[in-house]
């Protein structure tokens, strides 16, 4: 696997190593099939409202956005399933290989190693949330110390992950409902519709107004966070959002003397 290196120095300013170009890849598929998919499926669901028709025909209209969604659906689909076995695959490979290197391979140390994940919500999760209320309601005037992945990245991270297995299996259901309404009461095709619409209406709410907001639109990032494209964040940025693992990157890399301040 390819290393990055932790700091970057261009002129002048330092980054931080955030994500790999694998892992935005993976995102760049992501967005592109979930802004794709709610431009070819809201005018069906809102098919009465004076912005739905325009929309629908720039992309083609009954004969070809119904395709263009489903070819989309099906992306995003299969980006999900890679997605999971890759997460499987680096578990594997990185912990219980190691376990078992060690020869203490166990069901406990193997759940313990599970749940050390960086993307498995943690104690530290817990502290930092009620440090962000205190935070927020003058309690004390330390802005809260985020690790590497902190807990609204992790909610941003799970509300698709848990989304796509209940979008992906409806919406394929209803593209082949006449195969399936041979099997399947007529009953469940409204409950796989309102699966289908609602989770995805709220799922481009959350995505469109809330993450977009706190990547791009907040005061420190507008017009455009750009880590999703270059894979590391700024000095500033890491001061700002995860001051625990720049005091900790810092030092690893020998530079505890240069250590910055958080800001209030």
């Amino acid at each position: 696997m390819q290393k990055y290196p932790k700091i970057v120095e261009k002129n002048g300013r330092r980054y931080f190593f955030r994500f790999s170009l694998h892992q935005r890849l993976q995102h760049i598929v992501l967005f592109t099939c979930v802004i794709t998919l709610s431009l070819t499926g809201f005018p069906l669901k809102y098919f009465d409202q004076p912005w739905a028709a325009p929309i629908y025909k720039f992309f083609g209209g009954i004969h070809v956005a119904p395709t263009i969604h489903r070819t989309f659906g099906t992306i995003l689909l299969c980006l999900f399933v890679y997605h999971t076995i890759y997460w499987v695959y680096l578990f594997y490979s990185r912990r219980i290989l190691r376990l078992k290197k060690e020869g203490c391979l166990t069901f406990g140390n193997a759940v313990k190693e599970f749940l050390s994940q960086e993307m498995i919500p943690c104690k530290k999760d817990f502290y930092d949330l009620i440090d962000m209320f205190k935070y927020l309601l003058y309690i004390t005037n330390r802005p809260p110390r985020y690790d590497r992945i902190s807990w609204k990245e992790k909610f941003d991270y799970y509300a698709p992950y848990w989304g796509i297995p209940i979008l992906g299996p409806a919406g394929f259901i209803l593209w082949w409902r006449d195969e399936f309404s041979h099997i399947l009461p007529g009953f469940a095709f409204n409950i796989l519709y309102v699966m289908h619409t609602d989770e995805a209406l709220l799922a481009a709410l959350f995505l469109f107004f809330v993450h977009w907001y706190n990547v791009h639109y907040s005061p420190e990032k507008f017009p455009l966070g750009t880590v999703f494209i270059t894979g590391y964040l700024t000095e500033a940025d890491m001061i700002h959002e995860h001051y625990a693992e720049y005091e900790r990157t810092m030092r690893e890399e020998g530079l505890e003397d240069q250590i910055k301040p958080q800001h209030h």
